[in-house]
């Protein structure tokens, strides 16, 4: 078997969704593919119900103990006969001509990555209530084009606290040449589990890989309550702290493009400000008023946020007693 397509399916206690998960994968018109399904130690019926696939295209690789998202990633790319490394979290799915479509761009462009980009939806529901390109903000992520390292961090720059969430394009799950990876050395770091996405991406981008992004949609990303990408605010930013220093670090130490360095100077800052600001609300929930008011000396700042959150809170109410009269 020399597969083109070594589609890499990471999961833990997933028994609700993968079965979707690996039908989108064996559906694709594009049928040159293997599945590495990664399982982290379930203890629920997630192994079974993979096994009960009778596709010769399936491998599965049961770790004996818990290890992490990075972990599975990178087992799986060290498994794979594929030319291309295409990823796909066990509670989404694909299109069906997602994967031909992807290597068709790939292929053209030369790309070493190439993104999509995603239906938004929310567990439970069947049809996406957006996209993660309509819910950036306006002209930031441009499609059927290169993106680079600057634009890349940009995307992941926090929105002001009364705005939307911030999809940036560390959420998107490209196709990725093997080779290219493996020549430079790029792994999933094992000591994140928050984040771990948008670091080997700019990490591919810092050795010059070349990251296409199209406009169409093709990956079916699934928000649920028990998802990595709804933690608390102060773990993913504390995360993305750390993330963001560790790219600092290794660009004063080479050839720094001053305008990447800049960027992630920039991002730092925000990152810091929230997290300053999300530690305050845990304190004031715990009623600790003497804590709080050495933070707000300590954090001054801080008091901008609170009171941009105050306002929105009174704007939110007051709609929704005049939506509440309306009825």
């Amino acid at each position: 078997m020399n597969p083109a397509v070594s589609v890499i399916i990471p999961t833990y206690n997933s028994q609700k969704y993968i079965s979707l998960a690996l039908k989108s994968v064996f559906n694709q018109s594009y049928s040159n593919l293997e599945v590495i399904l990664v399982d982290d130690a379930s203890t629920d019926s997630t192994v079974k119900i993979a096994d009960s696939f009778s596709d010769k295209r399936l491998t599965i690789i049961k770790n004996n103990r818990n290890r992490g998202v990075s972990y599975g990633r990178n087992r799986g790319i060290e498994q794979a006969q594929g030319k291309w490394i295409a990823l796909l979290d066990s509670d989404d799915w694909y299109a069906p001509e997602r994967i031909e479509k992807l290597l068709e761009i790939g292929n053209e462009y030369n790309a070493d990555l190439v993104a999509d980009d995603l239906l938004l939806i929310k567990d439970g529901e069947q049809e996406p209530w957006s996209t993660l390109l309509l819910e950036s903000p306006q002209g930031l992520l441009s499609p059927d084009t290169f993106i680079d390292a600057v634009k890349f961090v940009t995307s992941d720059r926090l929105p002001p606290l009364n705005a939307k969430r911030n999809w940036s394009l560390g959420y998107t799950k490209p196709i990725i040449r093997r080779e290219f990876l493996l020549k430079n050395n790029i792994w999933y770091d094992e000591n994140i589990n928050v984040g771990e996405d948008f670091a080997l991406y700019l990490e591919s981008l810092r050795r010059e890989g070349r990251f296409y992004l199209i406009g169409q949609s093709y990956y079916y990303y699934r928000t649920r309550a028990s998802s990595l990408s709804t933690r608390k605010p102060t773990e993913y930013l504390s995360q993305s702290c750390k993330i963001t220093q560790s790219f600092i670090h290794r660009e004063l130490h080479s050839q720094a493009d001053s305008k990447l360095l800049q960027a992630l100077w920039q991002n730092l800052v925000v990152f810091q400000e929230r997290l300053t600001y999300y530690h305050l609300l845990e304190t004031i929930k715990e009623k600790n008023f003497g804590q709080v008011i050495q933070q707000i000396i300590a954090n001054p700042y801080v008091l901008k946020d609170l009171f941009e959150r105050f306002i929105c809170s009174i704007k939110q109410q007051a709609l929704q007693n005049s939506k509440s009269q309306a009825k």
